[in-house]
This record gives C-alpha cells, structure tokens and sequence, in this order.
C-alpha cells in the first residue's frame, strides 16, 4: 500500500474510487453507504477534540498535527477495511 508523504493522499484516492465504483456497479451496501456520513462526523468530532486538547497543551502546530493524524486513522481504517472486502 502507499507509503511515504503521498500515502494519506493515495489512501485517500483508494477509498473514493473503491466507493464510487462499488455504487457504479450496485454493489455499494446500504450500510457502508450510511457509514460513508457518519464515519465523516465521527473523525470531524474526535479531530476537534484532539485539536482542542493539543491547542490547549501544546499550540497550534501540535493542534494541527494532532487533527492530521485522526483523519489519517480514520482513512487508513478505512482504506484496510474496503481492501478486505
């Protein structure tokens, strides 16, 4: 899988593709659909959270990475998940 600087970037594009050719050929589930949304709102919440917390810590260089590093999670998560299927 992508490594390096242009990984979150690649994993990002993996995961978008993989999606919209599932829902092309009428094979994207209803509950991956759905987790399409809320997974958004859930990684969007917790960057806040961390971006809060390292602001309040650290300043907002360690605010950012902080937030960076939540949206990587969530995509790699994601990028392994669809990958399996």
């Amino acid at each position: 899988m992508a490594s390096g600087s242009d990984g979150p970037a690649l994993d990002v594009q993996q995961v978008m593709t993989t999606r919209v050719l599932r829902m092309m050929a009428g094979e994207l589930s209803e509950p991956e659909a759905r987790r399409m949304v809320t997974e958004k709102q859930t990684a969007y919440t917790t960057a806040q959270m961390a971006g809060t917390y390292a602001l309040l810590t650290g300043g907002p260089v360690e605010a950012s990475l902080e937030m960076i590093k939540v949206y990587r999670r969530a995509v790699r998560a994601n990028c392994d998940r669809l990958s399996a299927e």
